[in-house]
């Protein structure tokens, strides 16, 4: 999780780049929000429902933040584009109603947000993501801890922190806005550690919004003259992460055994992804994936004469550690930023179940030229199974 931390300062300076690279003609629009949030914790797993080491349920949170955000010069390609879209970055706190099961975590984290409908000159409907990492999570001591008197956090102090959320922005005057909406975020580690029970919370956030600079005058999209096309995406990526093993065929009596391996194992792969451009927002197309993961299907190839809780395994064929497959994606293009999602399925998957069968993708592209994009994301196996993280770059053939 701290190479995500990394790859969010880098996101931020690519943001930092382009609003001075945009600040030309006219200024760039210039946004500060701070917002508080009250939420619901949901019983989406044990931990939070009560079964630590402490038996405190984990029912609610508070949380307050600061953001800051731009939209491009109306002059500009972007701004021409997408008018009401904005990007930055922000900073909150999150204080769990059981703090000793949780910690209170510091957010860090890279938005974009636009314009949905307006329902008159000065409310209006937006919507707004955050992608980042979440720093100060309680870690368990114990990650093959099988009873609940033994486990108190989770398997990280660094988690992935993404949130969706939707809000109404009321004008009070041409600088200031009063916010009100619902948020629903997700905390995990992306199975680089173990346990990754995942934790999700949605929120209820008001706020005020200033604008800073020049005021830009309301204005509509302009697609005129947009030639609907062809891109090429190339990515290949690279990530680690933790696995499990089913010591049953040590212990066959006892029946499944599921127990962590020590250390972390290496994933990487690559896909080529033509996306059809319906218009300056949508794209869709479909995407040829393959990965290579070094703990795939390692539970036959146990050595039986090693300790469970220190096992060690034959090597597996190769065969067994990859996979390829086609997945049909669909993507939601807007300045700097595109979000890409994906379901598929495995086409060549020989050595077991770990590789085989659906698999879903979440990717957030960063482009740091029309054509280079660096690559984040997380695969999701047979639609809950955690899988990995996918970090890396990409290149966009025939971008326009």
């Amino acid at each position: 999780m701290k190479r995500i931390a990394f790859i969010i300062v880098t996101v931020l300076s690519v943001l930092c780049v382009r609003a001075s690279a945009s600040n030309d003609s006219t200024t760039v629009a210039h946004r500060i929000e701070f917002s508080l949030r009250g939420a619901y914790v949901l019983p989406s797993n044990n931990i939070v429902k009560g079964g630590n080491s402490f038996d405190s349920k984990v029912r609610s949170a508070f949380s307050g933040s600061a953001e800051y955000s731009f939209s491009f010069a109306p002059s500009s390609h972007y701004g021409r584009y997408y008018p009401y879209a904005y990007q930055g970055g922000g900073i909150g706190v999150t204080a769990f109603s059981s703090s000793k099961v949780t910690g209170n975590p510091v957010n860090i984290y890279v938005l974009q947000g636009s314009r949905i409908a307006s329902f008159s000159g000065r409310l209006s409907l937006d919507y707004e993501w955050n992608f980042g990492v979440s720093a100060g999570w309680k870690k368990i001591s114990n990650p093959n801890a099988m009873s609940s008197d033994e486990i108190n956090g989770f398997g990280s102090h660094f988690n992935a922190y993404i949130n969706l959320g939707f809000k109404l922005n009321y004008e009070l005057t041409d600088r200031m806005s009063l916010t009100a909406g619902v948020d629903l975020s997700h905390f995990s580690n992306g199975n680089t550690d173990y346990p990754n029970p995942g934790v999700n919370v949605l929120w209820g956030r008001v706020g005020l919004l200033w604008k800073l600079g020049d005021i830009q005058a309301q204005r509509r999209a302009d697609w005129s003259g947009y030639a609907p096309h062809i891109s090429y995406d190339l990515t290949a990526y690279g990530a680690w992460r933790k696995n499990i093993f089913d010591a049953y065929y040590s212990m066959p009596d006892l029946g499944e055994q599921l127990r962590v391996i020590p250390g972390h194992f290496g994933v990487g792969g690559f896909n080529f992804n033509p996306l059809w451009h319906f218009n300056p927002v949508f794209a869709a197309g479909a995407a040829l994936d393959f990965q290579y993961d070094q703990s795939a299907n390692l539970s036959p190839y146990y050595e039986p004469s090693t300790p469970v809780d220190a096992p060690r395994f034959y090597r597996q064929p190769f065969s067994h550690r990859v996979m390829a497959g086609l997945s049909v994606r669909a993507e939601l293009q807007m300045p700097v930023f595109s979000v890409n999602i994906g379901i598929g399925h495995s086409l060549y998957a020989p050595g077991g179940d770990d590789l085989r069968g659906w698999y879903q993708l979440f990717t957030l592209k960063t482009f740091v030229t029309r054509n280079l994009f660096v690559s984040t994301g997380y695969r999701l196996v047979r639609f809950h199974t955690p899988g990995n993280l996918m970090l890396g770059l990409g290149w966009r053939f025939n971008a326009h």
